[in-house]
């Protein structure tokens, strides 16, 4: 079975895969997130018995890129994105001494969609088949290019790939969890199906958002684009990175033109007559995506978050019949007690080079999954 592999973001993806796959593989998340990850990407294309299916990837290089793309840093440094446990960052100076500098682990390949999210792509899933051509065909490219090791971040455990990579030789490193939430009919059938601690809470929520006077509806960006931009910026900020002004704007406005109004939904929660939090959905074959989201810190603005990234998109989700909340990763046990369920996600990896698969026999025992994290809950 012969694998394309083609510079960039390929111009026939779509053809190509179809637009029977999760949104982050269809056309118009690809078009705005093409300039995303690596100024190299790639694409990797096949055909099994007329079924046809990619992946896309991206050559990093730079050891300035963060821990959601740069092995050494997700393995060895001190987190900014993820919070792992204090367990798991203890050896981690230790370690940095025994294995080689981070130059030393690059370039790598990464084999994945902007959003946090790798699968094979292909209309009604992807084979067996199909899908063990392409791994096989991002390793054969990755030692030709004198690669030195190969990730597949963010694969589901409930997906075709974790036993592909297996055989593979493919090693996992236990890393978050993934939030969807299945949608009732109503937001009333969803406060009634909630049980215990989780109704619980939800009241709770509830309760401090009326007390504290927030109100959240959904907007036209035109109108509160300023606060938008501003909220981005802060998150980017409180993650330990530097926020770009540009760059965000570029980010959300791409989104916004590719997939338009009919596709996007942006709520904004007001204190004050101040918007303090925003969410940014994107609508793809009756699911929901959260793609963008932000909440200024203060005891005033707790719960907040909830309201824009949860309450009010999930009522407006079901009266327009979605069948999914996909909540995406970070701060899931926050997300799980407001009613999602939760999927293992793990980092796949396979070394190319001796002193990267040194670096892996060391790091990989010592990694632990990430916390839940309920800070951003207020």
């Amino acid at each position: 079975m012969s694998v394309q592999v083609l510079n960039g973001v390929a111009a026939q993806w779509r053809e190509h895969v179809g637009d029977d796959v999760p949104m982050h593989a269809g056309e118009p998340w690809v078009k705005a997130t093409a300039h995303r990850l690596s100024s190299k990407r790639l694409t990797f294309l096949t055909t099994d018995d007329g079924h046809n299916g990619g992946l896309q990837a991206a050559v990093i290089e730079d050891p300035a890129a963060d821990e959601v793309i740069n092995l050494y840093r997700m393995l060895l440094t001190e987190p900014k994105v993820f919070k792992f446990p204090a367990a798991a960052l203890a050896p981690r100076p230790g370690l940095r001494a025994q294995v080689a500098p981070i130059e030393g682990w690059l370039p790598n390949l990464v084999v994945m969609y902007p959003g946090f999210d790798t699968f094979v792509a292909a209309s009604g899933g992807p084979g067996p088949a199909l899908a063990g051509s392409l791994v096989d065909a991002a390793v054969t490219w990755a030692a030709e290019h004198r690669i030195k090791a190969v990730s597949f971040p963010y694969v589901r455990s409930d997906s075709e790939l974790p036993g592909l990579l297996a055989e593979r030789g493919f090693r996992a490193i236990p890393l978050t969890y993934r939030a969807r939430m299945a949608l009732p009919v109503s937001f009333e059938e969803y406060l009634s199906s909630l049980t215990g601690k989780k109704r619980l809470q939800v009241r709770r929520d509830l309760k401090n958002l009326a007390e504290a006077g927030v109100r959240t509806e959904r907007c036209s960006v035109e109108d509160v684009w300023p606060d938008v931009l501003a909220l981005r910026c802060d998150l980017v900020e409180r993650y330990g990175q530097k926020a770009d002004e540009d760059v965000e704007t570029m980010n959300m406005r791409q989104l916004f033109a590719c997939f338009g109004e009919e596709q996007t939904r942006l709520y904004c929660s007001f204190l004050d007559g101040r918007v303090v939090g925003f969410s940014l959905y994107v609508l793809w074959r009756g699911t929901w995506y959260g793609a963008y989201t932000g909440t200024y810190g203060s005891l005033r603005t707790r719960s907040v978050y909830f309201d824009h990234f949860v309450y009010a998109p999930l009522a407006d989700a079901t009266a327009e019949g979605a069948r999914v909340l996909d909540l995406g990763i970070g701060a899931y046990e926050a997300k799980r007690l407001r009613g999602c369920a939760l999927t293992p996600v793990d980092t796949w990896v396979r070394a190319l080079d001796p002193a990267v698969e040194r670096g892996f026999d060391l790091a990989i025992p010592a990694m632990l999954r990430e916390e839940g994290w309920v800070k951003a809950a207020g």
